[in-house]
């Protein structure tokens, strides 16, 4: 049996993927649509080939969930997202731009967006659990994919909305970014942050 794949490379970086290599016993299978979101639970067992026809899957349903709402969002034109914002996102998505940015660039951002501007309709039965009552949103994105740039976006979309709404605490004019294989950034009041994902060589 074997692992390979003649064309391991399926998607345009630029486009949402449409298919993508799933392992099944051990074999690699081409699917559509987009691969959910999940980890592979490792069994104790020697040997590669063994080891993942004895893997389990397991679907990260919470992230699974906000990617489905985030699209539906998105599909419908961002509803109920500030004016700045609207205009930073058609400025990220407009296909006429000179650099334009990676998929996993825009939809970590509107992730973020999503998740402080979008109406409580939007996000109902999505909770996620603060850390010592600081709220923390995380993107986990690929080694190389563009981290820094995202962060970039996100520090644009925070001080734009705010000099724009001095009031409006959600925002912030004065964001502390950190550096490393995580970037992040503290506006105050919430933890914004996208981190490296390593893969092992696996196909993800």
């Amino acid at each position: 049996m074997s692992l390979l794949v003649d064309n391991p490379i399926l998607n345009s970086p630029f486009e949402e993927p449409t298919r993508y290599w799933a392992y099944e016993e051990g074999q690699p299978v081409l699917k559509k649509g987009r691969r959910p979101a999940g980890y592979y639970l490792k069994a104790r067992t020697r040997g590669l080939q063994m080891a993942m026809l004895e893997e389990e899957f397991i679907p990260l349903e919470l992230v699974n969930t906000i990617r489905e709402r985030v699209q539906n969002w998105r599909e419908r034109g961002h509803p109920g997202a500030r004016p700045i914002t609207r205009q930073l996102l058609n400025h990220w998505n407009n296909p006429e731009r000179e650099r334009k940015l990676f998929f996993c660039q825009r939809q970590a951002a509107e992730t973020l967006i999503w998740l402080v501007e979008a109406s409580q309709a939007e996000k109902q039965g999505i909770m996620i659990p603060k850390d010592n009552g600081l709220t923390r949103y995380a993107c986990k994105m690929a080694t190389g994919s563009g981290k820094t740039v995202v962060m970039g976006m996100v520090i644009a979309w925070q001080v734009l909305n705010k000099l724009a709404n001095p009031q409006d605490r959600r925002f912030s004019d004065s964001p502390f970014p950190t550096s490393g294989r995580t970037c992040g950034m503290n506006t105050g009041r919430t933890t914004l942050s996208a981190g490296a994902a390593r893969t092992g060589g696996r196909l993800r």
